[in-house]
Formats: structure tokens, C-alpha cells, sequence
């Protein structure tokens, strides 16, 4: 995870090799450790990818049943 902190204190985080829906787990460790609330958020390539894999896999399971 990289965290910056910019020169008028804005404070903006990314994850890292966090794959899928996992990476909102650390929206509320990370806002109780630096006292700072969430104003935006974005979706990372890693995060849309691992859904679109998730649904690959779903569906072809469902096909195979």
C-alpha cells in the first residue's frame, strides 16, 4: 500500500496487489489510523479484472452443472 500525504494535507492511499473486493477491507483501518474520513475512492485494473475473472469462472461452473 502506498500512502501520500499531500503539501495541503490531502491524504490519498492505493493498494498494491490486493485483488477483487478485498482492497475496501482497508478503506476503514486506514481512515482510524490517520483520523481521516474517505471524500473519493476509484477502482484499481487489479480490482475489475479479478471480477471479471470471478464471473468467467461462475458462469462456467453453472454450465458445467
Amino acid at each position: 500500500m502506498t500512502v501520500t500525504i499531500g503539501k495541503d494535507g490531502s491524504i490519498s492511499a492505493e493498494t498494491h496487489g490486493v485483488t477483487g473486493s478485498k482492497c475496501l477491507d482497508y478503506i476503514p483501518l486506514l481512515e482510524d489510523l490517520l483520523g481521516a474520513e474517505t471524500v473519493t475512492s476509484e477502482f484499481t485494473e487489479d480490482y475489475r479484472r479479478v471480477a471479471t475473472e470471478n464471473t468467467a469462472s461462475q458462469q462456467q461452473s453453472q454450465w458445467n452443472s
